[in-house]
């Protein structure tokens, strides 16, 4: 089976190969959330992006193995540590903030039917010794610098000499017109704020007691870009990782700073097909509290919705177009599911009970499924599992064994 990816390294579709050779395992990492809130659901287009990446590849024949970090320190989960529990909170009040909206972050992927028993989750606090040893390496090699602010960060200018390929992710002129600047220590910034970016912070009175010590690094906390980093190496190891999914709007900062880390402390190339899917707006506009357009899972669940009918609305869009959300296309989108299991409700009353242990499985119909879903164009997958409802040329156990194996990626708990 061919898989079609549109690689953002690359700006190309590429047929996918994995690195360690075909027939072999495939190692899939998700940029995970920053746990500080409730995900709302933009975030969570990436997510069932990824698991239908991950149901694909398995699918597809391959063994993948599926990380997803946790960010259960950084700027926001700080701030959100110590509003709760005020000037004195430390690390054990951050994990217990943190912790609440993890588990309903696990239990928002559940309703969707994402995979996520078959991934490993990895918290940063529970790698800050590799985060530390990663750092004093990377100053080792001469790309890292402790400043006189106590903060010890990434030297752009240093990665540049070796490399020459800062902002590749971007695009290939994307340091063009651009002055290297001064650093920069906060986690999210800008494209014209091209700095030097932290690595490791040094303890201030804005982190309250939420520190670790190190005898050379001194006290402080990691910056959130080196965490994606380190949890790929403890999960992988010193090698190219197959596949790197998130967010489009992670490709800079966060992504462009995980590539020159990464190839900085592996001296090697660090993801070889980066898949980014899009935005997804809320009647047009980008989603904000000040907006009232800022939805959760329990806002739609508050409407009487099946859950499951966002996952539908998602994979009737391109993951590589923006997506606008309002509650027409969600009504729209829950009379089509809903006609879709009524179909399915009939050919399993025609079947009978055993009637697909028997059944052939088509394949005509299971390859003009393989080749749309293989380029991940999951609109055009639905229209075939609409062709295989609608056709009198299968029986009704032929449909039925046909749906099930599409749902294998679809994920649309369908049969």
């Amino acid at each position: 089976m061919d898989l079609i990816f549109y690689n953002t390294l690359t700006r190309t579709k590429e047929e996918f190969s994995p690195v360690a050779g075909e027939g072999k395992e495939v190692n899939l990492y998700t940029c995970g959330p920053t746990v500080y809130n409730y995900a709302h659901i933009g975030n969570l287009r990436s997510y069932v992006f990824a698991d239908i990446v991950y149901r694909l590849l398995k699918f597809a024949g391959y063994k993948v193995n599926w990380v997803m970090n946790i960010t259960n320190v950084d700027d926001k989960t700080i701030r959100g540590t110590i509003g709760k529990y005020g000037e004195t909170a430390g690390v054990e009040e951050l994990k217990k903030y943190t912790e609440e909206y993890y588990q309903a972050f696990l239990a928002d992927l559940d309703e969707l039917n994402v995979q996520r028993k078959e991934a490993k989750f990895i918290k940063v606090t529970e790698v800050i010794p590799q985060i530390q040893n990663f750092i004093l390496e990377l100053i080792k090699k001469g790309y890292a610098y402790k400043a006189d602010d106590g903060s010890t960060y990434f030297s752009i200018n240093k990665y540049q000499e070796v490399f020459e390929d800062y902002g590749e992710l971007v695009g290939e002129k994307f340091l063009e017109g651009k002055k290297i600047g001064a650093r920069v220590k906060v986690d999210e910034y800008e494209k014209d704020n091209l700095s030097d970016f932290a690595l490791w912070k040094a303890r201030s009175s804005e982190d309250a007691s939420i520190y670790w010590e190190q005898p050379e690094l001194g006290a402080g906390r990691p910056g959130w870009h080196i965490e994606c980093s380190v949890i790929n190496n403890v999960a992988f190891g010193n090698k190219t990782i197959d596949i790197h999914t998130g967010g489009v709007d992670l490709i800079f900062p966060h992504h462009t700073n995980e590539i020159a880390q990464s190839e900085a402390f592996n001296d090697k190339t660090f993801v070889k097909y980066w898949l980014h899917p899009e935005h997804l707006f809320v009647d047009g506009k980008k989603m904000a509290k000040s907006l009232n357009n800022f939805y959760t899972l329990t806002n739609i669940e508050e409407k009487k919705f099946d859950l499951i009918v966002y996952r539908y609305i998602l994979l009737q869009s391109s993951y590589k177009q923006t997506m606008n959300f309002t509650w027409e296309s969600l009504e729209a989108g829950a009379r089509g599911y809903q006609n879709i299991k009524n179909k399915i409700s009939q050919l399993k009353k025609s079947a009978g009970f055993f009637g697909t242990m028997f059944a052939k499985l088509d394949e005509t119909y299971l390859k003009d499924f393989a080749v749309k879903v293989g380029a991940l164009n999951t609109a055009a997958a639905l229209a075939s599992l609409q062709g295989v409802l609608s056709t009198k040329d299968l029986a009704p156990a032929e449909k039925l064994k046909l749906i099930k194996k599409f749902d294998e990626v679809l994920g649309l708990k369908l049969v």
